[in-house]
C-alpha cells in the first residue's frame, strides 16, 4: 500500500485524476509481484511517517494565516481521494492533519522528517499539493508566502522553484518566463549551445518512446500519457529552437 500511495501521488500531479488513476491501475497489475518479495510489516513503519509527515505539512500550510478554512480542508480532501488511499491511510492521514493543527512543532520540522523517507520527486509533489492548499481560496497570504519561499530549503529542493510555481499560481507567466521553463524540462538555460540542447532533447524524448513504453508491458492508458508527454517535450524544444533564430 505504501507505493501504491507513492504512485497515486506521482500520478495526481503529472496528470491530475487521469494520471491517478493510470497509476493506480499500473500498481495493480505489479502489485502481486511486489508482495512476492517484499513483507509488508518491514514497510509500514515508512508508510506511516511518510502519510504523517506529508498530512501534517498540509495541516501546517492551511493553519499558517490562524485559521482553516473549507477551501483549504476541500483541497487536501480532493488530493486525498484523488490518490486513492485506503480506508487505514485515510485515517492515519486525517488523524495527522487534525493534530497537526493543534501541536507546537512547525511546518519546517515535519518537512524535514518527510525529507527522511521521500525521493525528491515526492518532495517536489509535496511542495505542489502545499501551493494547492495555499492558493485554494484564491489568495496567497503573506504568511503562507512565506513558508512558500522557506520551504523549499528544507524539502531539499532548489530555492528557484518558488518563482516557477509563483508565476504559475498569479497567472503572470509571461513569454519570456514559458522559455526558461521549456530550457529547465531538458536541463539546459539559454547560455547553452544548441549542440548541448538537442542532446539533451534526445535523452528527454527517448524515455517517452513508444517502443520503449511497449517494452515496459504498460497499459495503453500509460501510453496515452507518454504521448501527451512527448507532444509537450516536443513543443518546448520547438519554442527553444525558435527563439535562437
Amino acid at each position: 500500500m505504501f507505493w501504491l500511495v507513492i504512485f497515486m501521488v506521482w500520478g495526481y500531479v503529472v496528470n491530475g485524476f487521469i494520471g491517478a488513476g493510470v497509476a493506480f491501475g499500473l500498481v495493480l497489475i505489479v502489485g502481486w509481484v511486489v508482495g512476492l518479495f517484499i513483507n509488508n510489516d518491514d514497510i509500514v513503519e515508512d508508510q506511516i511517517l511518510f502519510l504523517n509527515s506529508l498530512f501534517s505539512m498540509l495541516a501546517k500550510m492551511a493553519k499558517a494565516d490562524g485559521v482553516v478554512v473549507k477551501d483549504e480542508i476541500n483541497a487536501v480532501t480532493l488530493f486525498m481521494d484523488t490518490i486513492k488511499l485506503s480506508d487505514k491511510d485515510k485515517e492515519i492521514s486525517i488523524n495527522a492533519f487534525r493534530k497537526a493543527v493543534l501541536d507546537n512543532y512547525s511546518i519546517y520540522e515535519y518537512a524535514t522528517q518527510y525529507t527522511e523517507t521521500a525521493s525528491r520527486e515526492m518532495r517536489e509533489i509535496a511542495y505542489t499539493v502545499l501551493w494547492e492548499v495555499a492558493y485554494s481560496d484564491g489568495i496567497i497570504y503573506q504568511e503562507e508566502d512565506i513558508i512558500l519561499r522557506k520551504i523549499p530549503k528544507y524539502l531539499g529542493l532548489n530555492d528557484n522553484i518558488y518563482s516557477k510555481y509563483s508565476n504559475a499560481s498569479s497567472g503572470s507567466e509571461n513569454q519570456t518566463s514559458s522559455i526558461d521553463e521549456h530550457y529547465e524540462l531538458f536541463g539546459c538555460n539559454k547560455n547553452s549551445s544548441d549542440k548541448e540542447i538537442k542532446k539533451s532533447y534526445k535523452r528527454v524524448i527517448s524515455a517517452y518512446h513508444p517502443d520503449k513504453i511497449q517494452s515496459k508491458g504498460l497499459p495503453k492508458e500509460f501510453m496515452d500519457f507518454a504521448n501527451k508527454q512527448s507532444k509537450k517535450i516536443n513543443k518546448a524544444y520547438e519554442v527553444i529552437k525558435k527563439s535562437r533564430i
